[in-house]
């Protein structure tokens, strides 16, 4: 579903093309930043000419289809780098919890997760990475539920699981 912005963008070609300049200036520094205003000034052109220069294209500051499809490339390849990677869906629909005993892929993420919780914060407990929910993963569960102030059952629900993934996410602690 297209957004507003995509609407006006593509009735303004010079603010899509300001916008990806923009993106692009992120990720490749040489290249200066413009303000997208719709109005192709003299910023604009020397955005354009250093774009140019940098992929080895006629340094000319005007945009014809060679820059524009090359700008169009780039621009989508440096959208890798500027958002955030997707996350990965890997709690089963099927599944409501997790508990003492169970043992497979979505075990080891939750030992990593809570491993990143003992690395990041000293006063959570240590796990090992077995792929198996056993005391150890338990009671690091537990202690992750207590402080979160979730009921403390030391088993993983989809409630438990999504405000572990959020704050792990928020925190960053996976870095």
């Amino acid at each position: 579903m297209k957004s507003k912005l995509d609407d006006i963008k593509s009735s303004n070609p010079i603010l899509e093309l300001q916008f990806c300049l923009r993106d692009i200036a992120q990720v490749h520094k040489e290249i200066p930043s413009v303000f997208p205003t719709g109005v192709f000034d003299k910023k604009t052109e020397e955005s354009v000419k250093e774009f140019q220069k940098k992929y080895n294209l006629p340094v000319t500051g005007k945009v014809n289809f060679l820059t524009w499809n090359k700008l169009m490339d780039e621009h989508k390849d440096c959208m890798h780098h500027i958002n955030a990677p997707s996350s990965v869906g890997c709690y089963p629909s099927n599944v409501n919890e997790y508990k003492k005993g169970d043992s497979g892929n979505l075990i080891y993420i939750l030992q990593i997760i809570l491993k990143n919780f003992n690395n990041k914060y000293k006063n959570y407990s240590d796990v090992q990475f077995t792929g198996v929910f056993d005391e150890q993963t338990e009671s690091a569960l537990k202690q992750f539920q207590k402080y979160s102030n979730l009921p403390v059952t030391g088993v993983l629900d989809r409630k438990t699981w999504n405000i572990m993934n959020k704050i792990n996410d928020v925190c960053k602690l996976y870095e």
